[in-house]
């Protein structure tokens, strides 16, 4: 981080008017699986790390890329996760249909759809209203917020190709006579720290063969 750089960040953390005004959007986290198993399988059979590397970015660009074919914006990534919003003007039932590209879409690649190396993900869906934490000038906005919070503390809930998302996401694709019967909707709650009880709601999506 360069001088001016520092300097902006410590300026906007001395001052209360930094503080944007309130947006709500749609946030999503989508997390590719088994990464820690495949590190240690690497260095166990002495792969180069080059072949994990790019087995994540891989599986980050394109998933990337479906995201914001759906209209969403790469907030950033963290490890071998994609955080991403959605615009309030967006139709719930259109992330779901993104996560689900996103599920099978590495189905089709012969290098990476079997064996040790397969990719799959898992991803959580929340909305609420948020404020922009970034603290360099780089014109994304990054969301702070509880709904936030949240959706990050799902992600231990879902394994491969398993999706959850919050009651307010569930409020949503409700008044939006989403069609719930297509799926195995698995409902559940649990105590979440500084956020108390939550209740959240699970969907698996079967791979197709």
């Amino acid at each position: 981080m360069n001088n001016k750089n520092i300097e902006s960040a410590v300026k906007l953390s001395e001052t209360l008017e930094s503080l944007s005004d309130p947006i709500d959007l749609f946030i999503v986290f989508i997390d590719l699986c088994n990464s820690t198993e495949i590190k240690q399988f690497c260095i166990e059979s002495e792969i180069p790390d080059s072949i994990w590397i790019m087995r994540q970015k891989i599986f980050l660009s394109r998933t990337a890329k479906i995201i914001q074919q759906y209209k969403g914006v790469i907030v950033k990534t963290i490890g071998d996760e994609i955080m991403a919003t959605f615009p309030i003007d967006t139709k719930a039932a259109d992330i779901i249909k993104c996560i689900i590209e996103v599920f099978q879409t590495f189905q089709n690649l012969k290098s990476y759809n079997k064996g040790q190396f397969q990719i799959k993900s898992k991803a959580t869906i929340d909305f609420g209203t948020c404020y922009d934490g970034q603290l360099l000038d780089t014109g994304i906005f990054d969301p702070i917020s509880s709904a936030v919070d949240r959706c990050a503390r799902l992600g231990k809930f879902v394994t491969e190709n398993q999706f959850c998302f919050s009651d307010d996401f569930y409020s949503i694709l409700s008044e939006q006579d989403f069609n719930f019967e297509k799926f195995d909707l698995q409902t559940n709650e649990d105590e979440m720290k500084g956020l108390g009880i939550v209740k959240y709601y699970k969907i698996v999506i079967q791979q197709k063969r």
